[in-house]
């Protein structure tokens, strides 16, 4: 009995032993379903890549019907190689959007789960052709785009990440109607880049009972051409605040963006909604003299309510304005 568990414990050692080995073998000449470089490399490529989505969302302006522009391209600037990504249609031809049919948090992509390498862009240019028009009361006229671009700010796209952005135009601030031209200017001064996991949204109404007294009042029609500035600064009071795009009097601030004020017919309602607002805090400032407001000009308008609002990333805060 001793010999024969002896010989049984040998034969056992020598077919693990084996076993052993013939694995050794199989890793050390690639086999045992390890990837070959090629999967190795393709894994690596797409461990440094990000899908990148870009919508464009739109403030709107008083005077105009249509607000129609087209893109065809998008080009991202980083440390390497510039990405050029082709925004036309399935025909080829620019991708057209009304920007007055996109107000407040409402968007439209033009750039969806687009695969781009992971890492810093310094800058987003954006295409625009001289095929963009506005619609207003006195006609139809082109819209003309400095260098046939948007330059706007970069951003940092993290590795496997989701990266969504959206462009939002601020027309009270951007559109400028040169005198003499016969045409619209598009300025990247009303347009800022945003990412969508940082903002947070505005939705609010006016008590109509602002309407009854002081300037609102003297008004033709008092519930058109009214607007609420948001200011990048909580605590502010109306000595401190610009209407201007461009430039504020010694000690004011500029507006970060203006919504139009909505007179709502079937609920009687003054409501006004600001999307795509970093998180912070801000003043609001209601006036019923928006309708004065030059972009390139201080016209010094009254404000009659003003009232502080914090805003918190991927959240709607709603506020009455009394």
């Amino acid at each position: 009995m001793k010999k024969k568990y002896s010989k049984t414990l040998r034969d056992w050692s020598l077919t693990t032993i084996s076993a052993v080995l013939a694995s050794t073998m199989l890793v050390a000449c690639g086999g045992g379903g390890s990837d070959s470089p090629e999967q190795n490399q393709q894994q690596d490529e797409e461990q440094f890549k990000t899908n990148f989505t870009l919508s464009v969302s739109d403030a709107p302006v008083d005077n105009a019907s249509e607000v129609v522009v087209f893109f065809d391209q998008v080009e991202l600037v980083g440390n390497g190689d510039t990405v050029d990504i082709d925004v036309t249609d399935n025909a080829g031809d620019p991708r057209r959007v009304d920007l007055l049919t996109l107000q407040g948090e409402q968007f439209a992509n033009i750039i969806t789960d687009e695969e781009i390498p992971a890492g810093q862009y310094s800058q987003v240019r954006v295409s625009i052709t001289d095929e963009s028009y506005i619609v207003m009361q006195e006609g139809t006229f082109p819209i003309s785009v400095p260098s046939g671009e948007l330059k706007l700010d970069g951003f940092e796209a993290l590795q496997g990440a989701d990266e969504a952005y959206t462009i939002e135009f601020d027309l009270r601030k951007s559109l400028v109607d040169p005198k003499g031209q016969n045409g619209v200017f598009l300025k990247p001064r009303g347009v800022r880049l945003v990412k969508n996991d940082d903002v947070g949204v505005i939705e609010g109404s006016v008590n109509a009972a602002v309407l009854d007294d002081g300037a609102c009042a003297e008004k033709v029609a008092p519930r058109a051409g009214n607007a609420v500035y948001l200011y990048e600064q909580a605590g502010l009071t109306a000595a401190d605040l610009s209407d201007d795009a461009d430039n504020a009097q010694q000690g004011q601030v500029l507006p970060f963006t203006v919504a139009t004020v909505t007179d709502n017919s079937d609920t009687d309602a003054l409501t006004f909604n600001v999307g795509f607002v970093p998180a912070g805090d801000y003043t609001l400032a209601f006036s019923c003299e928006a309708y004065l407001d030059e972009p390139e000009s201080n016209e010094d308008i009254r404000f009659q309510v003003i009232q502080d609002v914090t805003v918190q990333a991927q959240q709607t805060e709603t506020v009455v304005l009394n």
